[in-house]
C-alpha cells in the first residue's frame, strides 16, 4: 500500500507541476492580451496620427495612422478589417476563455492538493500503527 501510495503522490505531483507551468504560460497570455486591449483602447482614444509600434523586442517605431481600421487575422491567413471597438471586443472575450481555463486548472491543481494531502495522511496513519506494532 505505501509504495502504491508514494507511486501515486509522484505521479499526481507530476500533473501538478504540469498545470503549474500551464497555469504560467495562461496568465503570460493574459498580461500580453491585457496590455494590447490598453493599446488599442489607447489608438482609439488618441487625437493625433502618430503612435509608437512595436516591431519586436520592445523595439518601437513611429508610424502615422492613416485608418483606425484594423487588419485582424482570423485564422489559416485569412485577414478582416474591424474597427479598434470590435477588435477590443474580441481580445476581451479571449481574456475571458484564457481566465476560464485558468480557473480550471487552480480547480484541478486545488483537487490535486487535497487528494495528495489524503495519501499522506494514510501513509502516515500505516507508519504510525507499525510503529506501535514494532514497540
Amino acid at each position: 500500500m505505501n509504495q502504491e501510495s508514494i507511486i501515486k503522490i509522484q505521479m499526481m505531483e507530476q500533473e501538478a507541476n504540469h498545470f503549474n507551468e500551464q497555469l504560467q504560460m495562461i496568465e503570460q497570455n493574459i498580461k500580453e492580451m491585457q496590455d494590447l486591449k490598453a493599446s488599442l483602447e489607447e489608438i482609439d482614444k488618441k487625437e493625433n496620427k502618430e503612435i509608437l509600434a512595436n516591431i519586436g523586442k520592445k523595439i518601437y517605431i513611429p508610424v502615422e495612422i492613416k485608418d483606425k481600421n484594423l487588419i485582424v487575422e482570423v485564422g489559416r491567413g485569412h485577414y478582416v478589417k474591424k474597427t479598434v471597438g470590435d477588435t477590443s471586443k474580441v481580445v476581451e472575450e479571449q481574456i475571458n476563455k484564457l481566465s476560464d481555463g485558468k480557473i480550471q486548472i487552480m480547480t484541478r491543481l486545488e483537487e490535486l492538493q487535497n487528494e495528495m494531502m489524503n495519501l499522506i495522511g494514510e501513509i502516515e496513519k500505516e507508519y504510525r500503527k507499525e510503529g506501535e506494532k514494532n514497540k
